[in-house]
């Protein structure tokens, strides 16, 4: 056998591949991409570990930082002399960091929150909503908390993350009921006004007022909030060191105001005690002003309420108010419209002077009752004065005097002198008073009134002017509707000499080292009614007549005071749609060098003389330091 030994052909081996250009371009490409991706990540940490180092070290800080606002006490409201009437006291109460339920993955923390306060849970996370998108805004969601709910929290902060309990400040009304319709109240922003808010710089978290001086005078009285920059861990709890920097709240100014304390609760008590005494039904409201200045010393409506109601969030006691029939919210001083009656008639004596249609010596007769365009008008119970010139026609308050210069104003009425008249008293417009939307501007009515208020009626007469409504008007009755706070300030021009002045109840600010930062009552305008010194002596004579002659009609009341503080002021008795009088009182004393206008009202009180003239005489007494005792009863006049 043959061995062969050739070695195998090398032809016939597998052919080793051979790299295509296309193939080669292609993995060439690949290689490219590759090596810029890993030098992109190269650059990029790079960038990240050296570029941005400083700037990624601030966001972990800030990830183990957390800054905690502190509520600012708000400012003291105090009287003229000082006296407290709003302050503050410490509180705690539940709140929420509101960005921090941004996501909606926590509203089980609020339900299990809900039922520990008690309250219902869906209020609650609407109001959290409300502020989300703002990082350090809180949310309040209980205010002023027990003691023992306190602890329950405190006790268990990690069942609550995002809640924390913080240190507040309720308000305290010192000065109880009597103002609380000036001073109105604080609460929380609401959802409604938070854009408004934080236009102004608030973040939406603060406590703000919401009615009367309180939300006023809001930029003076809130303070600044403090910071508390703290180290919390990953539950958003503080832990470590503690606080890393405090910034401490700045506590607001003090508001001073016009009000006098112990006249303001005496004109308080005294409306009180009129409406108890004459049994009325509805309520009672007055207003207490320098006439020379035009500060209001005092200004209360009854019933009243108290503010503590709203700040609380006492639901229940809101609703007891908004359906009590006799309507404490509403502030009478300031928005209760009522009939002027007789105290309208000083008015009627200016615009008949002013007319020419009577001079103050000029005599008129005064029969119990008189006839005009064949219907009978009477005087108050019939009663006959004879011939009267008009200081005895405002001593014992003689209606038909007046008709008689209703009827000339009525044959004169293009030229509408009498509610030309009224309204430079003021009447028929806003005194312009420092509280949120001002006062009531009332009702002067004049033709073109009547066209607009009875489009809808039937009968065509009811938009024509009637002679019977310049003759009811004269005397105050018809369809003038006045306030308080408006009569007030028509007496005041009569007794300072003729200006009108715009009622003021601010009076200054003070910053917390007591500095005066703003003077507020020299901000009140006043202009001119332009009387002629005979109209406005034989207009002061005869409301002096009215409270001290031998007819006066508030004799009985202002008869016995002492001379230094003789009182010059009408009363009224003025017709209403529910049958039973309101009572009215306006004057000023003392007579000879006024410093102080009241004027009173009580809803179904009867005569002027025997429910508010007394109030008047009360409240003049704590202003004018007499003994209240010297104010005498009422009496059978109007």
């Amino acid at each position: 056998m043959t061995i062969s030994t050739r070695r195998p052909d090398r032809a016939r081996r597998p052919a080793r591949p051979v790299l295509r250009r296309d193939s080669a371009v292609r993995v060439a490409m690949l290689g490219g991409v590759a090596f810029a991706a890993l030098a992109v990540l190269l650059v990029r940490l790079w960038f990240l570990q050296v570029i941005s180092q400083e700037r990624y070290a601030e966001l972990a800080d800030a990830n183990r930082l957390r800054t905690v606002r502190q509520e600012a006490p708000r400012g003291a409201i105090v009287d003229r002399e000082g006296r407290t009437l709003v302050t503050h006291r410490t509180g705690m109460s539940v709140v929420a960091r509101a960005a921090e339920f941004e996501d909606g993955r926590r509203w089980g923390v609020v339900r299990r929150l809900a039922r520990a306060l008690g309250v219902p849970a869906q209020p609650l996370i609407k109001e959290i909503r409300a502020k989300a998108g703002t990082p350090l805004a809180t949310v309040m969601l209980a205010e002023d908390i027990d003691d023992t709910t306190m602890r329950y929290l405190s006790e268990r902060r990690r069942d609550f993350p995002g809640i924390d309990l913080a240190e507040t400040y309720p308000r305290e009304y010192v000065a109880g009921t009597s103002l609380a319709h000036v001073l109105g109240y604080t609460g929380p922003i609401t959802a409604e006004t938070l854009d408004e808010y934080r236009a102004r710089g608030y973040l939406g978290d603060e406590t703000v007022g919401v009615s009367g001086l309180e939300a006023q005078y809001e930029e003076y009285l809130a303070g600044t909030p403090g910071e508390t920059v703290v180290e919390v861990d990953a539950f958003g709890e503080p832990r470590g060191r503690g606080a890393v920097s405090v910034t401490a709240p700045r506590r607001g100014n003090t508001l001073e105001l016009a009000i006098d304390l112990p006249t303001q609760r005496a004109l308080g008590r005294a409306l009180a005690e009129r409406v108890a005494a004459s049994g009325s039904e509805g309520g009672a409201a007055g207003v207490a002003l320098d006439p020379r200045t035009g500060e209001v010393l005092a200004i209360a409506s009854y019933p009243s309420y108290r503010p503590e109601v709203f700040s609380g969030r006492r639901p229940g006691g809101v609703e007891r108010l908004l359906s009590d029939p006799r309507r404490p919210l509403l502030n009478r001083a300031v928005g209760g419209l009522y009939p002027a009656a007789s105290t309208f008639k000083v008015i009627t004596a200016a615009a008949a002077m002013r007319r020419g249609f009577l001079h103050p010596d000029d005599i008129l007769a005064s029969p119990g009752e008189l006839e005009l365009y064949g219907l009978l008008f009477r005087g108050f119970e019939s009663r006959s004065w004879g011939a009267v010139d008009v200081r005895r026609a405002l001593e014992v308050s003689s209606d038909t005097f007046f008709y008689q210069l209703g009827d000339r104003f009525y044959r004169d009425m293009p030229r509408a002198a009498l509610q030309d008249e009224a309204r430079r008293f003021g009447l028929g417009r806003p005194t312009g008073i420092d509280l949120p939307g001002g006062d009531e501007a009332g009702v002067v009515p004049d033709l073109e009134w009547k066209r607009t208020a009875f489009q809808d009626s039937p009968d065509p007469l009811d938009r024509t002017w009637k002679p019977g409504d310049s003759i009811n008007m004269s005397t105050g009755q018809g369809n003038l509707l006045v306030t308080p706070l408006q009569m007030a300030v028509a007496y005041a021009a009569i007794a300072n000499g003729g200006r009108v002045v715009t009622p003021m109840l601010g009076r200054r600010v003070k910053d917390p080292a007591g500095r005066v930062v703003q003077r507020l009552s020299a901000a009140g305008g006043e202009r001119s009614v332009g009387m002629a010194p005979e109209t406005l002596q034989a207009l002061r004579d005869g409301l002096l007549q009215a409270a001290n002659g031998h007819d006066g009609t508030s004799t009985a009341v202002f008869g016995g005071l002492p001379d230094r503080v003789r009182v010059a002021g009408k009363t009224g008795t003025a017709e209403n749609e529910t049958g039973v009088d309101h009572s009215w009182y306006v004057g000023f004393a003392p007579a000879a060098a006024p410093r102080v206008v009241v004027a009173v009202v009580v809803e179904q009180g009867g005569q002027g003389a025997n429910a508010a003239a007394p109030a008047v005489c009360w409240t003049m007494a704590a202003y004018l330091k007499f003994e209240a005792g010297a104010c005498g009863g009422g009496a059978s006049a109007n």
